[in-house]
């Protein structure tokens, strides 16, 4: 399998190594901006990250993974590679667990340690980071950061790009809106409404946010 990861950063890394947990063989071509600095690249081929690089690769790579942590930068590059009609697959770190019950659509990475349960739902281009939980019935929208840690109960909806930090706690049918942003280890018991940042135990909406699609 050829792979073509977008981005060279500390997140590529982890990405990188989930796939080298279940393909040991894998062949990797990292698109990056600017070359990077750690010894940790040194087995990967590196190439700038631009439009007619990505055109001269298509035809021997496999699949694509846009492995960037900011959510807005994520969206773009992934639809940019929809737009192509590439192949951008979800990446699930094999000591993670996944309910057979349960969706993930494509260019969403799943970390060691996460668990997903039973008809839980998580859409594309989101990172289910290291040891997070969605427990059943959950609906994860597009463009999501879970943050390492990050407890969702059952039937909890998160909306589309928002970000939760580590250790957020997230009690039985809370809605989160689209947009936000949960602070690290918040505990939310109540919904949070669209574009809004909210932190503290228990969360409160401190301020709105702008909505960037309208920017």
């Amino acid at each position: 399998m050829k792979w073509g990861i977008i981005g060279a950063g500390g997140h590529s890394k982890v990405v990188l190594e989930a796939i080298k947990s279940y393909d040991h063989c894998v062949q990797v071509t990292c698109f990056s901006k600017e070359l990077p600095d750690h010894p940790f690249f040194l087995p990967y081929s590196i190439v700038l990250d631009e439009e007619k690089m990505i055109h001269l690769h298509e035809t021997f790579i496999d699949s694509w993974h846009v492995a960037i942590g900011d959510i807005t930068i994520r969206e773009k590059k992934l639809k940019q590679l929809a737009q192509k009609k590439l192949i951008i697959p979800s990446i699930v770190h094999s000591n993670s667990i996944v309910s057979p019950s349960a969706t993930i659509d494509e260019g969403t990475f799943v970390n060691a340690g996460a668990v997903i349960n039973a008809s839980a739902r998580i859409g594309r281009g989101c990172i289910i980071n290291t040891s997070a939980s969605i427990d059943h019935d959950c609906m994860i929208g597009d463009f999501v950061n879970i943050g390492p840690g990050s407890r969702l109960a059952g039937h909890v909806s998160v909306g589309a790009k928002t970000e939760l930090g580590t250790g957020v706690s997230v009690a039985p049918h809370v809605k989160i809106g689209k947009g936000c942003i949960i602070g690290i280890g918040s505990v939310v018991v109540k919904n949070i409404p669209d574009y809004s940042l909210a932190y503290g135990v228990p969360a409160q909406v401190i301020k709105p946010l702008e909505d960037k699609d309208k920017q």
